[in-house]
């Protein structure tokens, strides 16, 4: 059957990266190489690179459909509007479409449907964030459930278009359908739970440092919220012993003790009340120029998104709150994206693939600590607009992963010297202006040998921030003692600002 030929549809000009790409990429697909992968940064604009390749291999008859694989309704909605506005088509997958657009969830029900189309039609597939698929190193067996879809898909298919800014897997797993070589893995590769004893050759990269210098992705300033005067008193859950007390010199110290959590400091609201109140304040400076600029805040679960919402509000912030709960998310947040509303609160559908130019801060209140989840918060503010929005604020609690990798963004800017920097409260306060010109002083590192307690007995666990008569929240926990942990007011810092 012939199908209709494909006109010719204006689209926004290219950027210098996204051209070249494109270039390349037309030049290398053949029968013989029909694999190809783009690593570029979160923020910088893959997917209107994939809509004019799949529009120029329709045009020119390399292909009849285009299929496109996302990881959340939100990401394929978009990616659906920008294929239809590219080429002209309509790609909803309905009668007279020339292509569809699917979550990775749904490709194991569709798989029989997608083979019968590959088997009649030269098919181009399109695997958005190709890190939700996995596979074992050296081999295309042991893949997760979407990996072993994708193999089964790739022999139906002509070609293969993968994207992601972050194209490895905490797992350690290998992407499907992509090339790795073996490498020698350092030590410090060896204690990252991410490093992989082979590794991805991707065909095009455009690394954060390159967009930023481009003018494609905005700077990105990392605060990581401390304490230098922590007060750690434990009691014995029936009174029988005194109570004791500890002092902790940051964050990192106190959560190496065996009775305190990162996922439960967050939910107690002096912590979540510092990192927010920065947050705040820094968009309400930034809103004065940029009457639209936007901010985010990543929760750990629906509920802490409602506890952050209702803090928000209590501020007098005006807030649209999205989760899995919420009913019409979608369109609450479609109405997000084209207003001038302050903040949104999300757990994870604003976390990869969603663009929102108009968000310049996000407050990271999330459990998740893994790299690619952090880079991928990150790239949902650095995405510019025009010419006066070249910066943007990440605010974190200063937990020693987050740390780390922190730093590794600040190594992505060699040649601008980007260094993790500690700000006082009472030097200098990150608020007013932009960028960290204040003096500093070095990360602290002491180490804290910690007592050991019985994990057998059962007590009552309770952190209390801020003054001595703080309200204190209690939980019950396995270990023995109760745990009320004082912040003074006067010595709360904000960490290290990355001066990219």
């Amino acid at each position: 059957m012939k199908l209709p030929d494909i006109q010719s549809s204006p689209h926004l000009p290219l950027r210098d990266w996204q051209q070249r790409c494109l270039t390349q990429a037309l030049q290398q697909l053949s029968p013989f190489q029909p694999h190809f992968l783009c690593q570029a940064t979160p923020g910088a604009g893959k997917m209107l690179m994939a809509a004019v390749l799949a529009h120029q291999l329709l045009e020119r008859g390399d292909v009849d459909f285009v299929l496109y694989l996302g990881p959340s309704k939100e990401v394929i909605s978009r990616a659906e509007q920008t294929l239809a506005e590219v080429t002209g088509l309509m790609m909803n997958g309905k009668l007279g479409a020339r292509g569809g657009c699917y979550t990775y969830q749904s490709l194991w029900s569709r798989l029989p449907v997608f083979q019968q189309l590959g088997a009649q039609y030269r098919v181009l597939l399109i695997w958005d964030e190709s890190h939700h698929a996995g596979r074992l190193p050296g081999t295309q067996k042991g893949a997760n459930v979407w990996g072993q879809a994708l193999l089964i898909l790739e022999r139906c298919v002509t070609y293969t278009l993968a994207l992601s800014g972050t194209p490895w897997r905490t797992d350690g797993k290998c992407l499907p359908l992509l090339r790795y070589l073996d490498a020698q893995v350092s030590v410090d590769d060896e204690e990252d739970d991410s490093a992989l004893k082979q590794r991805l050759v991707p065909d095009f990269v455009y690394t954060l440092q390159e967009a930023v210098r481009d003018g494609v992705c905005r700077t990105p300033y990392i605060w990581l919220i401390d304490n230098s005067h922590i007060q750690l008193t434990m009691t014995h859950a029936k009174g029988k012993k005194p109570p004791k007390q500890k002092r902790f010199s940051s964050i990192p110290h106190l959560l190496r003790h065996p009775g305190i959590g990162y996922a439960d400091l967050l939910r107690h609201e002096a912590p979540m009340a510092r990192v927010l109140t920065q947050g705040v304040a820094k968009l309400a400076a930034l809103r004065q120029a940029q009457t639209s600029a936007g901010g985010l805040v990543v929760a750990s679960d629906i509920e802490h998104a409602e506890e952050i919402a209702e803090w928000l509000k209590g501020q007098g912030e005006d807030v649209c709150l999205v989760t899995s709960q919420t009913p019409n998310a979608h369109a609450k947040l479609q109405a997000f994206r084209e207003s001038s509303q302050a903040w949104v609160v999300a757990v994870g559908m604003i976390s990869e693939g969603v663009d929102i130019p108009r968000l310049r801060v996000c407050c990271y209140l999330s459990r998740i600590r893994t790299e690619q989840y952090f880079r991928q918060v990150l790239g949902r503010i650095i995405r510019r607009m025009g010419l006066h929005d070249d910066d943007c604020y990440l605010f974190v609690v200063n937990e020693s992963l987050l740390c780390r990798y922190a730093e590794r963004i600040a190594d992505d800017f060699p040649d601008d010297n980007a260094v993790v920097r500690v700000i006082p409260l009472e030097v200098a306060s990150p608020m007013p202006g932009y960028g960290n010109t204040s003096p500093v002083m070095p990360l602290d590192s002491v180490t804290l040998v910690e007592e050991a307690i019985p994990a057998s007995v059962t007590e009552v666990a309770g952190i209390a921030f801020g003054t001595s008569t703080a309200t204190t929240a209690t939980s019950t926990v396995s270990s023995q003692w109760e745990h009320d942990v004082a912040y003074s007011q006067r010595f709360s810092k904000h960490l290290a600002t990355l001066e990219l």
